[in-house]
């Protein structure tokens, strides 16, 4: 640090300075004492981040800039000192490396106090260092504080900008499949008309016979499709809520779900801890709609060729401090590469797709979980062990 020295620090100089507050007016001179003057010129580097620590800054005069370098190796400005301020006081401790590097932004006129000018004034007096730690920990203990409150509104903000995400994915899918309902559903008849008309002709008329079979096909996967939409909309369904065991219902869906997809070859078993009912309360059409697609996703992801065996458990958990369920849904298979899982509930992502997988499944259980079931989805996965998908839902009141 390029600097000139104002000589000896006056008497005094310490007073208000929050990081020497619980010492005497005579404690405070004779720290004063040890240390130095400075006055330093604009853009002047005090201290490097990485650099050993060796001395106690007291900003008197001017403002400082905190820098810290990004993963990129950029220096970005994390926040600015002003008098009164402090910085490299843990090195006094310690003499560890510097956590930032700090620039002169003014003319600075500073106090400096090197580590070995302090330690020979506080060993001998262990009063004078346990007052310099009980305001070091207060001041670890603000930037704890600040550092959790910094994190959970950042978490928060996330949060709500993929909310937003998803709600604008929401509108858009709505509105399609609301125009494509009624056009579908006069190309479809109109596809099944002409089919039974080239059934029913001779000559000519059953070469349409193929060409008719391959519409009627391909319009009712569009249809599939649009029904998709409509399910990741995950709207309030018009059946009242109701109260249920939640493992009941898990179970109920299971079967269903083995009625009506005999080729998938599930074996799905359901636990949870006690024998009492857990009571939950909502529309059991969207948790089966949810755990539809996740039996679904299991059978097409993880056992595409033979079938295989899903878990389901039901625990205790909390939601936004009150109590809640959480219905994970398991398999054992390949799980899921490390790239992809950051996009698994975004409409049209597959990993499939060479299978003729369109990508919904996971977007209508987030959705549906989200939205009309009124709780959170998490997903954990893992190459080669197997997939668990989440579902933490309120409690019946």
């Amino acid at each position: 640090m390029e600097s000139r020295s104002d000589g000896p620090a006056p008497r005094g100089v310490l007073d208000g300075i929050a990081l020497f507050d619980r010492f005497s007016a005579e404690e405070r001179d004779a720290v004063a004492a040890r240390g130095r003057v400075v006055t330093v010129d604009p853009g002047t580097v005090l201290v490097r981040e990485g650099e050993e620590g060796d001395a106690l800054y007291v900003l008197l005069d001017g403002v400082v800039r905190i820098l810290r370098r990004d993963p990129a190796g950029h220096a970005v400005e994390v926040a600015r000192r002003h008098p009164g301020d402090c910085f490299g006081e843990i090195a006094l401790i310690d003499g560890g490396p510097r956590s930032a590097t700090v620039v002169a932004a003014t003319p600075l006129r500073l106090f400096v106090l090197e580590r070995t000018q302090f330690l020979d004034l506080v060993v001998p007096s262990p009063e004078l260092l346990a007052k310099l730690m009980r305001e070091l920990c207060r001041k670890l203990r603000d930037a704890s504080d600040r550092l959790a409150r910094e994190d959970l509104d950042g978490r928060m903000r996330a949060a709500e900008a993929e909310l937003a995400r998803h709600r604008s994915i929401v509108q858009a899918v709505t509105g399609l499949a609301h125009e494509l309902n009624t056009p579908l559903g006069v190309c479809v008849t109109t596809a099944s008309h002409i089919e039974t008309l080239a059934e029913d002709g001779q000559g000519a008329a059953a070469d349409f016979i193929e060409p008719a079979r391959m519409l009627r096909s391909n319009l009712g996967r569009a249809v599939a499709l649009v029904e998709a939409f409509t399910a990741i909309a995950a709207g309030p369904h018009t059946e009242p809520p109701e109260t249920l065991d939640l493992v009941e219902a898990a179970e109920h869906a299971a079967a269903l779900f083995a009625m009506d997809h005999p080729s998938a070859r599930l074996t799905v078993a359901v636990t949870a801890p006690g024998d009492g009912p857990c009571r939950w309360r909502g529309a059991r059409v969207h948790l089966e709609r949810t755990l539809f697609e996740l039996f679904a996703n299991a059978a097409h992801h993880a056992y595409p060729a033979a079938g295989g065996a899903v878990e389901v458990s039901v625990v205790a958990a909390m939601l936004d401090g009150r109590p809640a369920w959480a219905l994970a849904v398991r398999d054992h298979g390949p799980g899921i590469p490390a790239e992809a899982r950051a996009r698994l509930f975004d409409a049209f992502f597959t990993t499939a797709r060479a299978r003729g997988h369109k990508g919904l499944g996971l977007t209508i259980v987030y959705n549906t979980v989200t939205g009309p079931l009124g709780g959170r989805v998490t997903l954990d996965s893992r190459p080669g062990a197997g997939t668990a998908v989440t579902l933490t839902l309120p409690q019946a009141e």
